[in-house]
This record gives structure tokens, C-alpha cells and sequence, in this order.
């Protein structure tokens, strides 16, 4: 879990009109600097979801369905923050050392 403050959508100049819906980038490290993965997380009903050029790209809806977050009301502190929900699931070739254990599969 972490806590920031939610993004908004920005526009992106590479045709007329073209915005990118408010997102979150997140990396995940391997052994070195050089293996990363970078995803993003998007925010369930954002109408610019399906209009982004980059979403667009994807031919999975239900990937696309996979980078969407969902609002957790039962997390959400009153008058303070909203929680929203998205369960990543990283799987490895290989076991990784972690805190002087072996971890993963």
C-alpha cells in the first residue's frame, strides 16, 4: 500500500486533442537497472481510458481492464482519503534472495 495524491489527466500533443487519463507509473526492478518492467495503473470510469492513444495500442480489453484500479470504499477514510484497489500478481523464472531468504518461484 502506499499513499500519494491522485494524478489528472494531461494532454498529449501528438494529434489534435489527444489526453492521457490520470494514471500512476509504476517500475519493478530485476537483478539490474537494465531489466525493468514499467506498467501503469489507471483509475476505474475515466472516460479518457478508452479514448488514449497508448491505451488504444492494446488489443486485450481485459488487459487494459487488468491496469485499472477500482475505488475501495471499505479502505477509504472518511473525510481524508479514497482507497482504490489493484492486485498485481509478479511471478519470476527463478528464486531471488530477500532479506537472507530464498523467495519466489
Amino acid at each position: 500500500m502506499f499513499r500519494t495524491i491522485k494524478p489528472g489527466p494531461y494532454p498529449w500533443p501528438n494529434c489534435v486533442n489527444d489526453w492521457r487519463p490520470a494514471h500512476i507509473h509504476f517500475s519493478v526492478f530485476g537483478f539490474g537497472f537494465a531489466q525493468c518492467l514499467i506498467t501503469q495503473m489507471y483509475f476505474e470510469e475515466d472516460p479518457l481510458i478508452w479514448r488514449c492513444p497508448i491505451v488504444a495500442t492494446i488489443d486485450d480489453k481485459e488487459a487494459v481492464k487488468r491496469l485499472t484500479s477500482t475505488y475501495d470504499h471499505e479502505n477509504t477514510i472518511a473525510m481524508d482519503v479514497w482507497a482504490w484497489k489493484r492486485d498485481n500478481i509478479w511471478r519470476r523464472r527463478r528464486p531471488i534472495m530477500f532479506e537472507n531468504r530464498m523467495e519466489g518461484n
